[in-house]
């Protein structure tokens, strides 16, 4: 057994996911669905003995999504206040006075 697959089947067997192949979930693919539904886990759909897709619940999706865009506004955050920081340090350095406007700050910035 090539190692890809050695190592997709070890991975597979230690986060415990469930794996169906493409048969199967072909031929039983509406109780497939709704055990997905009632247990929230993900399942692998195997084609030629590789992994080819996952089916995750929606609400699952959805929630992730959500996460995904809550650690984003974060770093944005995060990533601006840095800049704000830094943008006062180089307004001191600089003995220019704190721009009374946005579009000043923009034409400080820009000429730096």
């Amino acid at each position: 057994m090539p190692f890809d697959k050695t190592y997709n089947v070890l991975y597979n067997v230690l986060c415990m996911l469930q794996i169906i192949n493409i048969t199967d979930a072909r031929n039983n693919l509406a109780k497939l669905i709704e055990k997905i539904k009632a247990t929230k886990e993900p399942v692998v759909i195997v084609q030629d003995s590789n992994p080819s897709v996952v089916l995750y619940p929606y609400d699952e999706i959805v929630r992730r999504e959500e996460e995904k865009n809550q650690l984003f506004q974060l770093k944005f955050q995060q990533i601006f206040r840095e800049g704000e920081k830094k943008f006062k340090q180089y307004l001191r350095k600089k003995s220019i006075r704190s721009p009374r406007s946005e579009d000043r700050a923009y034409s400080i910035i820009k000429n730096a």
